[in-house]
């Protein structure tokens, strides 16, 4: 699930004509390459973090299929964060992509899925998927940028919210059929 949110993501960017970059100068991989790769300019971006998210962590986990009570465990409901960087020829045509990602994804914020005919492989079925931009400080900033090499290029953190995953296994559950309560009180 995580993979092919990635991969729509690139779809995504790649169909867009104001960010203007085809889909082989859009890399989905470790911000490693941006040192390694020294060649190539485009758009890199990498998963940082990964958080469930607890506001829709309770939901119920008994399901009534064909008049058969199944046990089926909640999907986890998980938060993406993703570091997106401009690597092009100059430092002001970075800033120009930069700005033109942010101008994306602040007219799409959201995309429905059950929309888009390129997203029916998505395993568990997902409805929706929100980018929001994640705010960070000068000294987290830093600190992502030291843990991946030292470099600084041009880049965003959003949070892509919602990915859903859930593995297809059931249980057998016994139903309540009723209850039974006892008083301490005699009359």
């Amino acid at each position: 699930m995580i993979e092919q949110t990635l991969q729509f993501i690139r779809t995504q960017l790649s169909e867009d004509p104001t960010i203007d970059l085809d889909a082989d100068e859009i890399v989905a991989d470790n911000l490693h390459v941006l040192q390694s790769q020294t060649n190539q300019d485009g758009l890199f971006y990498s998963l940082i973090n990964i958080e469930e998210e607890p506001s829709l962590r309770n939901q119920p986990n008994y399901d009534k299929i064909n008049g058969q009570l199944r046990r089926i465990e909640p999907p986890i409901i998980l938060n993406l964060y993703i570091l997106f960087a401009f690597k092009m020829t100059t430092y002001n045509a970075s800033i120009s992509k930069l700005s033109k990602l942010i101008g994306f994804f602040q007219t799409n914020k959201w995309f429905n899925i059950n929309e888009l005919s390129d997203t029916q492989s998505f395993s568990p079925p997902l409805d929706k998927i929100v980018f929001e931009l994640y705010n960070m400080n000068f000294e987290q900033m830093n600190h992502i940028w030291s843990v991946l090499g030292g470099n600084h290029y041009p880049s965003v953190v959003y949070k892509v919210r919602v990915v859903k995953v859930q593995r297809d296994v059931q249980h057998d559950a016994s139903e309540v059929t009723s209850i039974e309560l006892k008083s301490g009180v005699s009359n």
